[in-house]
């Protein structure tokens, strides 16, 4: 959970303030009942804080009596039981696969509203970038040296930062 938590974090939070145009879908696929799926929306987060622990109780939460049907449980958090590929559906159309090998982004065209991917310390399985690449999904890397999944998310946020000013 903690990785989690620190992608939620580096997706959703300035110094002071919330990336309102931002989302970040957590999939959950671990034991005790997989798939969950939580999406946290910046524009409609009310209680959302630094601190990792009172996230955590949000995110929890919204795991509780999950059910097919995307339900909100706090302002801005919702969860539901999806697979990945529902999760994609849920967050596309565009995507962009961040992967070692894949184009660099400092040369890359990225789409507009694009939904970007990434895994924790665990690649994705053949199926699910097999998902990926069904949507027409940019691969796109990061640099040459592997990074933890919110170190990822901090320098796709610069990149488009730098994009827009």
């Amino acid at each position: 959970m903690d990785i989690l938590l620190n992608a939620a974090n580096a997706a959703l939070l300035l110094a002071h303030d919330i990336r309102r145009d931002a989302e970040i879908g957590l999939l959950l696929l671990g034991p005790p009942t997989p798939p969950r799926f939580v999406r946290l929306v910046g524009f409609r987060l009310k209680s959302y804080q630094p601190d990792v622990r009172s996230n955590a109780s949000l995110i929890r939460r919204a795991l509780v009596d999950a059910s097919r049907v995307e339900h909100e449980t706090s302002p801005g958090v919702y969860g539901s039981i999806a697979p990945f590929q529902e999760a994609l559906d849920r967050l596309g159309p565009t995507f962009v696969s961040l992967k070692g090998g894949g184009k660099d982004i400092r040369q890359a065209a990225l789409p507009a509203d694009a939904t970007f991917v990434l895994s924790d310390n665990q690649e994705l399985l053949a199926d699910e970038e097999g998902y990926l690449t069904d949507r027409g999904a940019l691969a796109i890397g990061l640099g040459p040296v592997a990074l933890h999944t919110d170190h990822a998310i901090a320098i796709v946020h610069n990149e488009l930062d730098r994009r827009e000013t």
